[in-house]
This record gives C-alpha cells, structure tokens and sequence, in this order.
C-alpha cells in the first residue's frame, strides 16, 4: 500500500485457510520486510519484520503445521548505493559487500528468531587491490525456506564454492536445516554452479525428506566457462533426529542498527532536476538523469556487484535515476544467453516515461582501441563481435583499427551509438578512432576510477603511481580535442562505486529514443550530484556546432547540490590544445553569470565548455560548444 516500490513478494498457505505474504519495500528510504496475512477475503495490517535503516530485502516465506511463520531474507549494512568511491569516498555500502542471511517466524507469542542466526561459515577474502583494505566479508544471498514431509525447517542460499576466494563468477548453492537450537552443517547442492541469482524449486516428500531442483550451466570460473544448461535435481534428507525448533523474542529493528547517512535533501534535488526545462529553438527540453555501465553478476570479476536484479534496485529506488543501463563485459563474456537474458530484464522494468531501460553492455578491448559502453536502440540486435587477431584489433595509429571501423558500421546499420570508457587506462584509447555519428560522447569521469579529462584536473591521476589500473596519458580527453575531435561528456560508475556518477542528457522525451537522440547530438553533461547545469548560447545548448557572426556569449546557469567552490570556462582555438580561459568562486550553491569572450579567433572553430567544482568536490562537467566564429 505504499508510494514506494515494492519487491520481491512470496507467500504460503496456512492449515486454517490463511494466505501469508511478504515482501520488501524502499518505503522507508532503505529496503525493509514486512508481512501480512488475507483470511476470508480480509488484509491484516502490516507486521514489521526488519525495518531497520540496513538493508533488508528479497524475503522468502513458508508457514509449518504450527501455522509458523517463518521468513528469511537477506541482510546487509545501512546506507547500500549511496556515495561511495575511490575518489569521491562516502558512508554508502557497495552493491554486494557484506551480506547475510536472517531467519525470522511470527507466531502467537509475536515476532521470534532462531537461537543462533544461520550465518555461513564462508568468509571471503577480500581481493588483493590497493584501493581497498583488506577485509572478510560474509557473501550469501537468495534465502528459500522450505518445509521436508517431516516437517523440518529448511534454509537455502547461494555463495562461493569456496571460503577463502571471492574471485570469479561463479556461485553454487547449499542447504541447512534447523534443530533445536542451532544450525546444521552446510550440504553442498552438488553441480549447481551458475550465476548468483538461480533459484532452486522445493518441493516435500511423502516419504520424507525435500526435493530440490535447480539448473546449472557448469561454469568453472565464469559465463565464459558455462558449457552447458541442465535441470539436477538432489534430495536432502536430515541426518539426525530432528528437536523442535527453539526461538526466542526479536525486534524488527535487530541489534545492529546503524545511522543513515542518507541526504535530507536528495529527493528535493532530484525533483528539481527532473522539473528543469530547457526551451530553445522553440523545442523544450528536460534533464534526464541516467548512466550506461553498471555491473552485476554476469560479469563482477570478484563477487562485488551483486545479482543483475540491483541495477534495477538501484535505479529505481537508491539513485532516483530517470534512466539507467547495464554494461557488463561483451554482452555476458560472450554468451548470447547472458545478452537475451539482460535483454529480458531490461524490458521488464521499463516504464516510460518513469523509468526509461537501455539496451546496453561494455565491449571491452584493451589499450589501443579500448572499452566502448554500446547502446541499441531496441531488443533483438546481437551485439557484434570482435575480430580475432591484434592487427586488425589494434590497427595502426595511423589508419585506425579495422575491429573498431567495423563496430562503427554496424552500430550505424542498427542505430546504436557507444563510448570510450577510462580513456587514459590500459582499458583506454589514443583516440586514433572516432565516427562522430556512432561515437558522440565519451565517459569523461567514472565513479570506480577518476577523472580522465587532462592531468591537472580534479580527480584524475597526476603520474603512473596516482592512477588506477594503467597510465595512458594519451587518452586524456583533452588530447582527443587536440586531434580535432567533437566529443560530448557523460558520467558512469563501472564496478562498486555508487551514487556518484550520472549521465544527463537534454531530451525532447523520456524515451528510448530520445535519450539515444540526446546523446546522438551531444546534448548531455556529467555530474557527480544531482546538479542542474544549463549552458547556452543564445539559441544553441551544450553539444551544439554552429555558426556567430560576433564573439560568443556564453549564458551560463548552476544549481547545486553544496556552495558551488569554483566554474572553469575551457576554450579550445581550433588547431590548438584546450586552455582554461575564465574562472569564477561562487560560494554558493547556485551561480547564473554571462561571459563574453572578446578574444575569440575569427575564421577557425572556438570551442568552449563549463565545469562546476563544489566545495564537498562533486562536479559536473557540460559538453562542449563548438562556434565557427565567421564575422559577415
């Protein structure tokens, strides 16, 4: 019954007739359970289960002989998907940290808990990475109860084969069952390894015993690895005489209650983002807020972004985002069943225009060619892919690479556009590319990495020893400016960060569409906030090329999310490198100023673009102006 989006709904019959439900919703700001119960057509009012300010989602519910019942769902720290980065640090939880199982029951006494909570012995080493301290971290997810004929409570979840590794993509299941007051050891579902999010049917033998079936693609280490696609099916049978299940008195709010760190004012800055118009050139034009590269379990590389179900989580509820894309490694590591199963998601949670999805995914080739984010148009089109051999790969600086030309063809039959990602990393380019109708904008910042703008600039790597995988210096973004190229700017986030990379673009609709069309023209910008950025030039926006007849006047309009600490006006004279050429110190949150360059260089092409820096060093960046000053 709430405004919020709710998930994730299961439910049972009791022995008197009841029908039983749970759920989680983001109500709250965060995600809790609750439960309620229909008998003779009548609804309960809802029973707090969790509702703590942690994370607290995808329930799974079951009701015993004792008419219990009994709830489980996955547990994780406050603040999941908010600020958090390598560079811009914040108090959010990453998408798949800590995370654990909780099992709570409701009976005539009220709301119960097991004696001893099932946590699994699996602890995860945290990967050995310079960014990041090293950490255990308890990973299991998707909790399935279910009763056997004897009636003994079972428990199910998915983890890592392993406890000591959290390296791959590859996940298998286990069972427990409840006796007396603890836990049984853990029984290895045997060949069901396969992504995280599989979850096994359950069914109670008459004889005894729980039949549960599931599938298994027999990875070994990730989608890549999957050979096959098998239904197995194992019974689990309790090893020992069953006592009756001890619980004792919970509270929905636990014992492990954390502050929120949630912004008080986020909701008011997303609306007045959504509610900004542009009108010019008598179109109006509104922000849509979004990005293309967000990883989930098809391709985490170490268990740290979690099922694909939270990149809708995320864009949905966490991040309030307008539109939102996936972009995992060549479609599924090259598996076309990974691509139509993203595919799938993607048109389930769009609702335009609420919530626009994109079809999306990460081609992903090292230096000198580089990663591109690719967006299509619609479902249906097959990702291309890659050329084999390094010549054609890499190609020369001076002819370019045949595998990139190639993929710039076939985004041009079928619609598509993409992006150069991480642009000055082993994973980036030296620009010896670019088709400006395929390849309009670039990824200036990514959350998981830094600012790839020039080497001065705020947030990005100053030497080999500062940056974070790989110092490739000629991908800078300003270096592709000095090779004449027209790239717009956008903002994504990659693996772990959250909440602080965002990709607008200035549409006519909240279409799929139109946001392909906005970036197509490069009326885009990126911010690291929910910041309205507006530049103009009288009837020409960001992205904009055209013709003045005068020096340019620049309109410049900001509306922050803290005191705005400094505005960069960037010129490029055509030929030359790209020069800061004006600056302004606000110190408030919002600043709307005219700047007027008098000197301007008649008869070539004057590009200019704005970026904001606040105090709290969240930014945004516009993408550029190119004008052809040609006085009549």
């Amino acid at each position: 019954t709430s405004s919020a989006n709710d998930w994730n709904a299961t439910c049972d019959f009791a022995g008197d007739g009841s029908l039983w439900f749970a759920w989680d919703t983001y109500e709250k700001g965060d995600y809790d359970i609750y439960a309620r119960r229909m008998r003779n057509g009548e609804l309960s009012e809802p029973i707090a289960i969790a509702d703590s300010t942690r994370y607290e989602g995808r329930p799974n519910l079951v009701v015993d002989e004792q008419n219990r019942v009994w709830i489980a769902f996955e547990d994780a720290d406050s603040n999941w998907g908010k600020d958090h980065g390598p560079r811009l640090t914040g108090q959010g939880v990453p998408f798949y940290e800590e995370r654990n199982v909780i099992v709570r029951c409701i009976t005539e006494e009220g709301l119960q808990r097991t004696f001893t909570e099932p946590r699994s012995q699996q602890v995860a080493t945290a990967f050995d990475d310079k960014r990041y301290k090293p950490v255990k971290k308890h990973r299991i997810s998707f909790p399935r109860l279910a009763l056997d004929g004897d009636n003994n409570l079972w428990l199910l979840y998915r983890r890592h084969p392993e406890p000591t590794t959290a390296n791959g993509e590859r996940w298998v299941g286990f069972a427990r069952h409840y006796n007396g007051d603890k836990w049984s050891e853990e029984i290895l579902l045997p060949n069901s390894l396969n992504l995280l999010d599989n979850r096994p049917a359950l069914v109670p033998l008459k004889t005894g015993g729980l039949l549960s079936i599931y599938s298994s693609d027999g990875r070994t280490t990730n989608a890549r690895s999957a050979q096959v696609a098998y239904l197995n099916a194992t019974q689990l049978v309790a090893d020992q005489v069953v006592q009756s299940p001890v619980l004792i008195p919970a509270d929905s709010q636990g014992s492990r209650h954390q502050e929120s760190s949630i912004d008080p004012n986020e909701r008011e800055n997303v609306a007045r983002c959504r509610d900004y118009r542009i009108d010019v050139g008598g179109k109006s034009l509104r922000l849509l807020r979004g990005e293309f590269h967000r990883h989930t379990e098809i391709s985490a590389h170490r268990d740290w972004d979690g099922p694909l179900e939270e990149v809708w989580r995320y864009g949905l509820d966490v991040a309030a985002m307008d539109w939102i894309g996936p972009g995992d490694h060549d479609y599924g590591v090259g598996h076309d069943y990974m691509w139509w199963l993203t595919q799938k998601q993607i048109d389930l949670y769009h609702d335009a225009p609420r919530f626009v999805t994109m079809f999306t995914y990460e081609r992903s080739k090292s230096y000198p060619s580089g990663h591109r984010n690719v967006m299509f148009p619609e479902r249906g089109i097959r990702p291309l892919p890659a050329l084999t051999s390094r010549e054609l790969l890499n190609g020369t600086p001076e002819e370019g690479s045949a595998d990139i030309k190639n993929l710039y063809g076939y985004l041009k039959f079928f619609g598509g556009i993409c992006s150069s990602h991480t642009s000055a990393t082993n994973m980036g380019t030296d620009w010896r590319d670019n088709d400006p109708t395929v390849e309009p904008v670039v990824e200036i910042f990514q959350g998981h990495r830094q600012n790839y703008e020039e080497t001065n600039a705020p947030l990005a790597a100053r030497n080999a020893a500062d940056t974070i995988q790989g110092y490739r210096p000629a991908g800078f973004v300003w270096e592709a400016f000095g090779k004449g190229l027209r790239l717009g700017f956008q903002a994504s986030s990659d693996h772990v960060s959250t909440h602080t990379s965002y990709g607008f673009v200035l549409a006519e609709e909240a279409t799929r569409q139109g946001i392909l069309e906005a970036f197509r023209k490069r009326h885009s910008y990126a911010a690291n906030d929910n910041i309205v950025l507006d530049v103009r030039c009288g009837e020409k926006i960001m992205g904009d090329e055209f013709e003045l007849a005068d020096n340019p006047q620049i309109d410049v309009n900001v509306v922050g999310t803290a005191p705005i600490a400094r505005i960069d006006i960037v010129r490029q004279i055509e030929g030359q490198m790209p020069e800061y050429v004006y600056s302004r110190t606000p110190g408030e949150p919002q600043d709307e100023f005219q700047w007027t360059d008098t000197n301007s260089v008649v008869g070539k092409v004057n590009m200019y673009y704005v970026r904001v820096q606040q105090i709290d060093a969240r930014m945004a960046w516009a993408s550029p102006m190119w004008i052809h000053v040609n006085p009549k």
